[in-house]
C-alpha cells in the first residue's frame, strides 16, 4: 500500500473494535463497488471527516485469510453462477492481527440481504465433527461433502460513520491461491457498504457517484475461482471481468 494513503488512514479518528460492535445492523443493505487502487486516496481523503476508522495502538489496516469449502461439484460456485437468490458460502476467516479464527456460514437471503453465522474454532483444513455439527445444524446439505476449494488472501480497512450507523469495508492487495496457484490483483479495490434499509442517502455512496463509481455485484469467491481455474464455466460473469479488467488496467 502506497504511504500516500497510509498517511490519509492517520487522518481518521479512531474507533476500536469493541465500539464498533454498534455498528452491527441487523436489517441491513450491503452494495459492492469496485475501484482502482490509484482511486483510493482521494476517496478516503473525502471520508476523514465523516468516517472513523477501526484502530488499535498501531494498525489501521488489518489482514485477513480465508479459506473457502465446496464441494466436488462446486455447489456454492455454481447456486451464485446459476443466480440463485438464496445461496451460502462456508470459509474458515483468519485474523492474521490477532489470530482469532472463525468457521462462518454466509448466507444470502436475496439479492441484498446477507445473514452470516459463525463460531470459533482452532483452524483446520480439514473439517473435524465439532466443525460439521455447527455446518449441519445451519444448512440442507451435509457437511461431509466440502472439501477445501481456495484461499483468498487481502487487507481491508473498516470504517463507520461517525454520526450515521454505516459500515464499509475497503479490500486491498487481493489474492488469491490453491494447490496449484496464486495469483494477486494490487490493482483492484472492493469497496462493501453496509447500512439499515431505514437509513437514508448513504454519504460514503455519495463519495463514490463523485467519483464515478457505480455498484458491481462481485464476490471474492468467484473471481478467485475463475482466475485460478479459467476453464470453470463462468459466462454469467464476464461482463464483470471485463468491467474488473477495464478498471485495474485500462485506467
Amino acid at each position: 500500500m502506497s504511504g500516500l494513503i497510509k498517511n490519509t488512514l492517520l487522518k481518521f479518528d479512531p474507533v476500536s473494535l469493541e465500539e464498533l460492535m454498534d455498528y452491527r445492523l441487523l436489517n441491513r443493505i450491503d452494495t459492492k463497488y469496485i475501484c482502482n487502487i490509484k482511486q483510493l486516496p482521494d476517496i478516503l481523503e473525502q471520508a476523514t471527516n465523516i468516517f472513523n476508522i477501526q484502530a488499535n495502538s498501531t494498525e489501521r489496516l488489518f489482514s485477513y485469510e480465508s479459506l473457502y469449502f465446496d464441494t466436488q461439484e462446486r455447489k456454492t460456485y455454481f447456486d451464485h453462477h446459476q443466480g440463485k437468490r438464496i445461496r451460502f458460502k462456508v470459509r474458515f476467516r483468519k485474523y492474521l492481527n490477532t489470530g482469532d479464527t472463525f468457521l462462518e456460514i454466509k448466507k444470502k437471503k436475496n439479492y441484498t440481504r446477507t445473514n452470516k453465522r459463525r463460531l470459533q474454532f482452532d483452524f483446520s483444513a480439514n473439517l473435524k465433527d465439532s466443525h460439521k455439527d455447527f455446518l449441519n445444524s445451519e444448512l440442507q446439505i451435509s457437511a461431509s461433502d466440502f472439501k477445501p476449494a481456495i484461499w483468498t488472501l487481502f487487507d481491508r480497512i473498516t470504517l463507520a460513520g461517525k454520526n450515521h450507523i454505516e459500515r464499509i469495508t475497503i479490500d486491498t492487495n487481493i489474492r488469491f491461491k490453491n494447490n496449484s496457484n496464486e495469483i494477486s490483483i494490487p490493482e483492484l479495490v472492493i469497496i462493501e457498504v453496509k447500512r439499515d434499509k431505514k437509513t437514508g442517502i448513504s454519504p460514503f455512496t455519495g463519495i463514490l457517484h463523485k467519483h464515478r463509481i457505480r455498484p458491481i455485484g462481485i464476490s471474492k469467491y468467484v473471481l478467485g475461482n475463475i482466475m485460478l481455474c479459467p476453464e470453470l464455466k463462468h459466462n454469467r460473469f464476464t461482463n464483470k471481468l471485463l468491467t474488473i479488467k477495464r478498471i485495474c488496467y485500462d485506467t
